[in-house]
């Protein structure tokens, strides 16, 4: 039985359900907080019962209200990395779900996401291949991914998507630890090398190109999150989270997820707000 065969039998057996998982590995930047949030706001938002994960660089030590909020809290298995965004390619080895929904941290959910799983289901691994602005249509990404666009790769975005655990979606975690380990090579394979530093959605592209996994990457409407960097949404002032179903933003009402990208939106008056419709 070959390796993958293996590790599949006994990860399964271990394993229960969906749920939704993000990772909040503190460093200079408070993401436990940003978590606390996104998990409040899927709460809020879902009318049915929903599992949350939350992976922590020490679930002892964390933010305890984490543990309140969230089904899951889980010490990342500690291992050596490029950078902490390698521990996204042992997603399936944490996860406590057979079925998991990956999101930034960093984002708000204003919508019930349960009646996108027949989307989801539709594949094995299924990432954003696009995302949106305030008014729902599609950003021009292209400031943010040039070295996407000169090589052809897909337009992975890691912020949202959807994995089962099937031997073919444990290969490409695989490949993309391998990736992260040998990315002063892997890398140069590529035009403008020289510019990027080992990041999870351009090690995540080079895997899916290197296994043809390329049908992984939606080219419909779901899924897809509102991204508020500037180039995608471009000048914005103004905003107010009147409740977690509606949030405006420059007179628009945001009807997907939301990264809002800046850490500094998740204050503790917010957090407040949340908990009130929890």
């Amino acid at each position: 039985m070959c390796y993958t065969k293996k590790v599949l039998q006994m990860h399964v057996s271990l394993k229960k359900g969906v749920g939704f998982l993000t990772y909040a590995l503190n460093t200079g930047v408070d993401y436990e907080t940003c978590a606390l949030l996104w998990a409040l706001s899927l709460r809020a938002s879902h009318k049915s019962k929903i599992q949350i994960a939350v992976v922590v660089n020490d679930k002892n030590t964390c933010r305890s209200e984490l543990h309140d909020i969230c089904d899951h809290v889980i010490t990342v298995p500690k291992k050596n990395v490029v950078n902490n965004m390698q521990y996204e390619a042992d997603l399936l080895d944490i996860t406590p779900f057979k079925e998991t929904i990956k999101m930034e941290c960093d984002m708000l959910v204003p919508c019930d996401m349960s009646v996108w799983m027949h989307t989801f289901r539709l594949k094995d691994l299924y990432f954003t291949g696009h995302v949106i602005d305030h008014a729902c249509d599609i950003a021009n990404d292209s400031k943010y991914r040039k070295f996407i666009q000169a090589n052809q790769l897909p337009n992975v975005y890691n912020g949202l998507y959807y994995v089962r655990m099937t031997e073919h979606t444990l290969q490409f975690f695989l490949e993309v630890d391998r990736i992260f380990n040998d990315w002063d090579r892997e890398i140069r394979k590529h035009r403008l090398w020289e510019r990027h530093e080992p990041s999870t959605d351009f090690a995540m592209a080079m895997a899916l190109a290197n296994m043809e996994f390329l049908d992984a990457v939606s080219n419909t409407h779901l899924p897809t999150f509102v991204h508020n960097k500037k180039y995608c949404v471009g000048d914005w002032q103004y905003h107010t989270v009147v409740d977690p179903t509606t949030i405006i933003v420059n007179g628009a009402r945001i009807q997907y997820p939301w990264h809002y990208h800046d850490k500094s939106f998740a204050t503790e008056h917010l957090i407040s707000k949340y908990k009130q419709y929890v």
